[in-house]
């Protein structure tokens, strides 16, 4: 998921909101509330326009049409459309961790862990912001060749998150890369497919037949 989500180092780390815990900590005013709100729609309205008519769809003016206000107020709290986008790869990256970081995830035999790991994975991938994520990587594919800092950072944060799931494996960090970026091409693959094809056959398997193989990479069997 790190390397899907790696770009524009630089506006996202400038950019990214605060976390709910640190909003909880530090009640907003107000301002702060109201432009708050302001970003969250203008972030919804982007997200609604490319799953409804894919990447450009989303224009300038019809960002600002969706969100009910003008794209001159919408540049007050982004700057760019491109800021916009950056605001939503960071915000499908934190969900992602979010979910992730679950208890119960670390909790029963290796095996039902596994099958629960893939479950969450599963459905994150099916959410709108990662589907949007993944359109907005896809679509701007050329402008990230340069920054891979802010990836490695964050690979390395998921990486712990996945090795505490994960704690009584006993195959080396990197053999658990390598599974989990084997997760993720496999479901990053059949959600490409969901975009062509609106009823992709036999998910179901295809996420037992994963959660069989994963399970024999973290016992270092495959």
């Amino acid at each position: 998921m790190s390397r899907m989500l790696a770009g524009r180092e630089r506006v996202i780390l400038r950019k990214q909101a605060p976390t709910s815990m640190a909003r909880k900590q530090n009640p907003l005013g107000h301002q702060a509330q109201k432009a708050e709100r302001t970003r969250k729609s203008l972030i919804d309205a982007t997200i609604s326009l490319i799953r409804e008519g894919g990447f450009t769809a989303a224009s300038s003016t019809k960002i600002a049409e969706r969100a009910e206000i003008t794209w001159g107020a919408a540049q007050h709290h982004f700057g760019t459309k491109e800021d916009i986008l950056d605001a939503i790869l960071a915000l499908a990256y934190d969900r992602y961790v979010t979910s992730m970081a679950s208890t119960s995830l670390r909790i029963g035999t290796l095996e039902e862990r596994v099958s629960k790991f893939v479950d969450r994975m599963w459905a994150h991938y099916q959410t709108d912001v990662y589907l949007v994520a993944l359109e907005i990587l896809l679509a701007t594919r050329a402008e990230r060749h340069e920054l891979r800092a802010w990836e490695e950072r964050h690979g390395a944060t998921h990486l712990n998150l996945v090795r505490e799931i994960f704690a009584d494996c006993k195959v080396s960090p990197a053999k658990v890369r390598e599974a989990v970026t084997y997760v993720h091409f496999l479901m990053t693959g059949i959600s490409v497919e969901g975009a062509f094809e609106q009823d992709v056959k036999s998910i179901g398997r295809h996420l037992e037949r994963l959660k069989a193989t994963l399970l024999l990479m973290l016992t270092g069997k495959l």
